[in-house]
């Protein structure tokens, strides 16, 4: 791990000038979470202002058939409505509040709709979509929304099976893939479904170190959760040299990282 720190310190990673390669992928979870309204447009503008390389949003479909971002499957936490999500049509999802939960600063901020966040990233930073819903109907319209108002090679698509993944291979051959596998036992078989980026828990990692290596016996990368990239959080991440960080903090991330490089 010295060698690893020492290429990031070389390449003068730092939170302020947003650069950490070469070396391992941040990717901001729900965009700058800790800083701003999870899953909202300030949130992502926050991440890439960090130096977030990757936005990780969560996709849904409302019951109009247009994929939203949003987390939860009901909008009680993080707006100011009532319900689930899906049953509601797009424009009365855009009319509900997702920031005064927050903060009364970012009091209108809005749930974004999977075409607006496409539009924005474009040329600005790589998408993790995190596919909270499923079936025909559900991909068709995020393949639509990602040809339409995105770029497919600037998109990664999370999914949550094998079944997904290689239903995307066929909609999006030209996307990324990455797995949010809902155990370790599962890397066999995305891996098998062409899967090119698994998602592991630290939590299964201190456990059972060895999962790593059997990532990358499969030729996939490796991405690891993370929460607030504090610094010893930071250093038990980098134990197992990850390619990707998904995590809540990145710009504290970041600096850890900093941290770590001028002083291992």
């Amino acid at each position: 791990m010295k060698v690893f720190l020492s290429i990031l310190l070389l390449a003068g990673i730092s939170a302020a000038a947003g650069a950490s390669e070469p070396g391992v992928t941040i990717v901001a979870h729900r965009g700058a979470m800790e800083e701003r309204p999870e899953n909202t447009m300030p949130a992502f503008e926050r991440a890439v202002e960090a130096g977030a390389h990757v936005i990780e949003a969560d996709v849904w479909l409302s019951s109009d058939g247009s994929p939203f971002i949003l987390h939860d499957a009901t909008l009680d936490r993080t707006t100011d409505a009532e319900g689930t999500a899906s049953e509601r049509t797009l424009e009365e999802l855009r009319n509900l509040d997702a920031g005064a939960w927050f903060d009364e600063a970012y009091a209108g901020a809005r749930i974004p709709s999977l075409a607006e966040l496409l539009r924005w990233a474009d040329g600005r930073a790589t998408l993790l979509l995190d596919l909270k819903d499923a079936g025909e109907a559900f991909t068709q319209s995020v393949t639509e929304d990602v040809r339409a108002h995105g770029n497919p090679t600037g998109v990664v698509i999370g999914v949550r099976s094998p079944e997904q993944a290689r239903a995307f291979r066929e909609s999006l051959p030209e996307a990324r893939q990455l797995a949010f596998m809902p155990s370790p036992s599962d890397i066999p078989d995305f891996a098998e479904a062409g899967v090119d980026i698994l998602r592991l828990w630290l939590g299964w990692l201190e456990d059972e170190p060895g999962l790593a290596a059997q990532v990358r016996e499969t030729g996939a990368k490796l991405m690891v959760n993370g929460t607030t990239g504090e610094l010893e959080e930071a250093r038990a991440l980098m134990a197992f040299e990850p390619d990707w960080i998904l995590i809540d903090d990145p710009a504290q991330l970041l600096r850890s990282l900093e941290a770590m490089a001028r002083t291992e």
